[in-house]
């Protein structure tokens, strides 16, 4: 989740090399947030970084980094575990398997992990956390029954959030959450082999398509507190070809822009509240996009680390990018942090008056919830990690 600080990379003198392309002073740095084989999934506005791990040759764990060494998340008593994000509290949303093989959720905070369970009669993946402690869920039926999407309250009462309106059955999939509890994600009719899916944003009980830029499927994955999204659209320039949008005021846009000659596959994972936007495509690797063009990571960073980003999920205001990477040929979960920052204003966004209802606390509480906040990192066993 984010903050309304936003960061920009000062301007700098590049030159290019013909070799490689790579900018002349490099952006960012890389840290190294999980070990070996493991993988980012979010990164909050303090730049502590969620995501995967192998904890042992039969099992993945779900892990924690706050800057100072990989704190394990459990699977409260199960086979395995996952983290798929985390909210500016520091709260963690993951999904976790019991030894009998049912998927159920949990929640991270105060150092300890607390059971959500799951959508009543179906096997229930958790996707995302806001700030006020709200989750999105997706509940897939038996059988051919489709799957339907829930945004679930801080108090533990599910609402389904509908469909985009095609015959049953269907799939919807609630993909990403913001601090406005509007929704972004891909709904569209289970057939066979493919399934022509299309980007949708949820708003108070009201599902609305995004567009296409010429074919399906099509997907919102990332939503930022100003309503824009970011995902990917089908091309019918080739075969399974699709690229990166940002969807703005009403609008759908391809950022990709490379020619229709060219075999295009590319998607935006992340997007803050400035707008910039990261993700994944074929000719730059990982990606970010900010405004103008996309810019490969690879190139933003010094070449003579051997680091190839190839899949960043999430950037906060900061312009922390959280990525799964490779060095060497193996692969780690890492932290991107701008070198030289300069603040910039990103535009104020109001919360609607029952959220900020929910979220507010009186000035007592909430120093009582830091100390509880502080007191439990303190407690928290941090790994080193392997720079």
């Amino acid at each position: 989740m984010s903050t309304r600080k936003c960061f920009a990379a000062i301007l700098l003198t590049c030159a290019f090399s013909l070799a490689n392309a790579a900018w002349a002073y490099p952006e960012y740095r890389v840290t190294v947030v999980g070990p070996v084989n493991s993988a980012a999934t979010d990164i909050n506005s303090s730049g502590a970084v969620v995501g995967t791990y192998p904890f042992s040759p039969t099992s993945i764990h779900g892990f924690l980094n706050r800057g100072k060494g990989l704190v394990d998340l459990s699977t409260l008593g199960g086979r395995s575990s996952n983290a798929v994000a985390i909210n500016d509290k520091g709260e963690v949303l993951g999904n976790w398997t019991t030894n009998g093989g049912q998927q159920r959720g949990f929640i991270y905070a105060y150092g300890r992990q607390r059971d959500i369970g799951i959508v009543p009669g179906r096997f229930t993946t958790y996707t995302d956390i806001n700030n006020a402690g709200y989750v999105t869920a997706i509940g897939a039926a038996a059988g051919l029954d489709g799957s339907r999407s829930f945004l679930r309250s801080p108090t533990g009462n599910f609402t389904e959030i509908g469909k985009l309106p095609f015959e049953e059955p269907t799939l919807t999939h609630a993909l990403a959450l913001n601090n406005r509890n509007q929704i972004a994600g891909e709904s569209g009719p289970l057939t066979f082999p493919d399934q022509p899916l299309r980007a949708f944003i949820w708003n108070k009980g009201v599902i609305r398509d995004l567009g296409d830029l010429g074919d399906t499927p099509n997907g919102g994955t990332a939503i930022n507190d100003r309503g824009q999204v970011t995902g990917f659209a089908a091309l019918q320039t080739g075969f399974r070809d699709r690229a990166a949008f940002v969807y703005s005021n009403g609008r759908l846009v391809d950022i990709d822009r490379r020619p229709v000659t060219e075999d295009r596959d590319s998607a935006g994972t992340g997007i803050n509240n400035c707008g910039d936007v990261v993700g994944t495509s074929n000719h730059l690797s990982g990606f970010i996009y900010r405004g103008k063009r996309m810019q490969s990571l690879n190139a933003l960073i010094d070449p003579k680390l051997g680091w190839d980003i190839s899949a960043p999920q999430a950037i906060n205001d900061a312009g922390q990018i959280a990525a799964t990477a490779f060095r060497n040929g193996v692969q780690y979960a890492v932290r991107l942090d701008l070198i030289r920052p300069s603040a910039v204003t990103a535009p104020a966004v109001e919360l609607d008056a029952e959220i900020a209802a929910a979220s507010a606390v009186s000035p007592a509480v909430a120093a009582a919830n830091a100390t509880a906040h502080a007191e439990a990192q303190a407690r928290e066993v941090a790994r080193p990690v392997k720079q």
